[in-house]
């Protein structure tokens, strides 16, 4: 049928710097949070060399502002009906203190467009990633589901020798793709071995023959057949109970969170942990072909499955019912990019000026706000990486801005030396 095209998928990881990146870490440290935390790290180190920079130019630019306020004010107080004097004393000034308002601007906005690439390519490609374990985690638990419903098949029941109401479990090898089918009551000990291939296609067997919603699909009376001991009824039941309990198991043994957090691939919010169909979809749905994706839209076929697989998944119950997080990492985000904010103009703030040289005031708001809204939208992995980095600023800003301070006191020294050398030499040639 053609239904089997669409079900057939093979995810590709997303490629990309920063995606190739997170999965080298990943690699080294173990988990998805250990390489967002490293890189953050190792971001705001390469970013407090710029920042000094930055740091630079601001402050000696405010120290210059300083000085020139007094007399900027003046002529415009004596020029007040001149605007066009007011421009030509004020451009005056600038040349007497060496003072350009672009080559000021310039650099800053610079390093501001550089972050901001950063943030936004970084975010992107955590995003990507997230999603895509979101979807590789949904195939995983829907084809282990499948794969265990499989062997409710004609040739098997005959073989098999289990006794109404005993007690099965299976144990899953996906390396070696096989499984072992055990009858566990009174320590029997009777097991089945199956070669299992763990893919797509055996979700087909699923809808076609189990899955009694679908309209598009009839019984057939010879998947009906009598097992010797067990009968057809018990026996599907039986399977079906087993399914349900390995895709759960298998969604908890590989789910990645972090402290509180559930599932770091969603945000920290008090919904659900588990994935959602419309997540999963919407991610399937790019590995469509023009024509799966009409059928797709038509029949639902996914949103079917997801609903047999999942939602009616009486295992999942406990974890539908958990809350992933309660916007703790939001408020963390907020409270630490304000208090950077600050600390920043507060170290760079000259003790004679009046004004914030640097940031704005706008910042302490626009910042945190956009920061806050960031991580309550999107991958708990994102806010994780935004408040390292917040907090490893805060850390680093008292060294960096000494280095600024001394090396503006060194620049001012050497201008000062430079002076009295001059009038050295203008008194020699007096």
């Amino acid at each position: 049928m053609d239904f089997v095209s669409t079900i057939l998928i093979t995810l590709s990881e997303p490629k990309g710097m920063w995606q190739s990146i997170l999965n080298g870490f990943r690699s080294g440290v173990g988990s998805y949070v250990g390489a967002v935390i490293l890189i953050a790290l190792i971001l705001r180190v390469v970013f407090s060399a710029v920042d000094i920079i930055n740091k630079k130019i601001s402050m000696k630019s405010s120290a210059i502002n300083e000085k020139m306020k007094p007399e900027i004010e003046a002529i415009q107080k004596k020029y007040a009906n001149d605007q066009r004097m007011v421009q030509q004393k004020t451009n005056e000034i600038y040349k007497k203190y060496q003072f350009n308002m672009l080559g000021s601007c310039l650099p800053m906005l610079i390093i501001m467009a550089l972050q901001m690439t950063v943030f936004l390519t970084l975010w992107t490609g955590l995003q990507s990633v997230a999603n895509f374990n979101i979807a590789q985690k949904y195939e995983d638990v829907k084809n282990v589901y499948a794969n265990v419903i499989s062997l409710n098949d004609e040739d098997l029941a005959t073989d098999i020798d289990f006794s109404a109401g005993d007690e099965l479990t299976i144990e899953i090898d996906k390396e070696n793709q096989k499984m072992t089918l055990k009858n566990i009551t009174d320590n029997i000990g009777k097991e089945y071995v199956f070669q299992t291939n763990f893919d797509n296609e055996t979700v087909f067997e699923l809808v076609g023959k189990y899955v009694k919603q679908f309209d598009d699909f009839e019984l057939e009376d010879s998947t009906h057949v009598d097992a010797p001991i067990l009968d057809q009824k018990e026996w599907s039941e039986a399977l079906l109970n087993l399914a349900q309990q390995e895709a759960q198991k298998l969604y908890s043994q590989g789910q990645e969170g972090f402290l509180w957090i559930k599932n770091v691939y969603r945000p920290d919010a008090t919904s659900s942990p588990i994935f959602t169909k419309a997540e999963v979809k919407k991610y399937l749905s790019g590995f469509y072909s023009s024509e799966e994706k009409s059928q797709e839209k038509t029949f639902d076929y996914e949103g079917k499955i997801f609903d047999c697989v999942v939602s009616e998944n009486q295992e999942f119950d406990t974890i539908r019912q958990q809350k992933n997080g309660f916007y703790i990492l939001t408020i963390i985000a907020v409270l630490s990019a304000f208090f950077a904010t600050w600390l920043s103009n507060r170290l760079m703030k000259n003790k004679n000026s009046q004004g914030q040289p640097g940031q704005g005031k706008f910042m302490y708001i626009f910042m945190p706000l956009i920061l806050g809204i960031f991580t309550l939208s999107y991958t708990s992995l994102f806010a994780i990486y935004i408040i390292i980095g917040q907090l490893a600023m805060i850390a680093i800003t008292p060294l960096t801005t000494l280095i600024v301070k001394k090396w503006l006191k060194k620049d001012a020294q050497k201008v000062k030396e430079k002076n009295i050398i001059d009038v050295e030499y203008r008194r020699k040639d007096i």
